[in-house]
C-alpha cells in the first residue's frame, strides 16, 4: 500500500504530460455578452430595459480525429429585465399600467463538435450541437389604474397600486451554431466566437464570446 500511492501519482503525472504534449484535451474559460434582447417581444411598441447581461463559465475540449474536436462548457448567465406598458382591461374605460421587474440566473450546457480549419497563425473554426439550459427567476409585477386618461364614457374610479412578486424556474434546449477564429500567445490561446442558440419556446440568442485557454 505505501509503495502503491506513490506509483499512482507518479502515473498520473505522466499521464499528464503525455495528454498535454499530444492535446488530447483542452481547458479554458469563456466569457461574453448577448446582442439580442433577453426575451422575445420586447421592441417600441412593448419597450423594456435590459441590463446587467453577461455570461461566463469553464470549458473543456476533447480531440477527435484530424480538426474534429468535441467541446462542452458550463456557462452562467444573467440578466434582468424592467418596464412597462399600458392596457385597457375588458370592461373598463381606463388604462391599467403594468411595470415588471424580472432578474434571470440561467446555467447553460453546450454540447459541440468542432472543426477548426488548417492555418499557421490564425484557425478559423465552426462549431453546431445542441443546448441545455435551467433558469431561474424573480419576478416583480405592479398594476396601477389611472383615471386621468379615459378611452371612453367616463373613468374606472382610481385603484391603489396591486404588487406581488413570486419565483420561476424552468428548463429550455435547442441547436446551437457558432463561428470564430483562434490565434495563439505564448502558452495561451484566444478563440473568440459569435454564437446563435435556438431555445424553445421561441428564443433566438446571439452571443459574442471571448475564450482563453491553454
Amino acid at each position: 500500500m505505501r509503495c502503491f500511492l506513490p506509483l499512482c501519482f507518479v502515473s498520473l503525472f505522466f499521464v499528464g504530460r503525455l495528454v498535454a504534449q499530444e492535446q488530447l484535451f483542452l481547458f479554458g474559460l469563456k466569457g461574453g455578452v448577448p446582442v439580442t434582447p433577453a426575451l422575445p417581444g420586447y421592441g417600441p411598441e412593448n419597450p423594456g430595459l435590459d441590463t446587467g447581461r453577461w455570461t461566463v463559465g469553464p470549458s473543456v475540449e476533447f480531440h477527435v480525429i484530424a480538426g474534429l474536436w468535441v467541446e462542452a462548457d458550463a456557462l452562467f448567465r444573467g440578466y434582468k429585465v424592467t418596464g412597462s406598458f399600458v392596457f385597457v382591461p375588458a370592461g373598463s374605460t381606463s388604462p391599467l399600467y403594468q411595470s415588471f421587474d424580472q432578474g434571470v440566473k440561467a446555467w447553460d450546457f453546450p454540447l459541440l463538435a468542432k472543426y477548426r480549419l488548417p492555418g499557421a497563425c490564425l484557425r478559423p473554426f465552426i462549431d453546431v450541437g445542441f443546448q441545455e439550459t435551467h433558469e431561474s427567476s424573480d419576478y416583480a409585477v405592479s398594476y396601477v389604474y389611472s383615471p386621468e386618461i379615459s378611452t371612453g364614457a367616463g373613468s374606472a374610479a382610481y385603484e391603489p397600486p396591486s404588487n406581488y412578486s413570486f419565483k420561476g424556474s424552468l428548463g429550455r434546449r435547442g441547436p446551437v451554431a457558432g463561428a470564430g477564429v483562434e490565434f495563439r500567445y505564448r502558452r495561451f490561446r484566444f478563440d473568440p466566437e459569435v454564437r446563435y442558440t435556438h431555445l424553445t419556446p421561441n428564443i433566438n440568442q446571439v452571443t459574442l464570446l471571448a475564450g482563453v485557454g491553454f
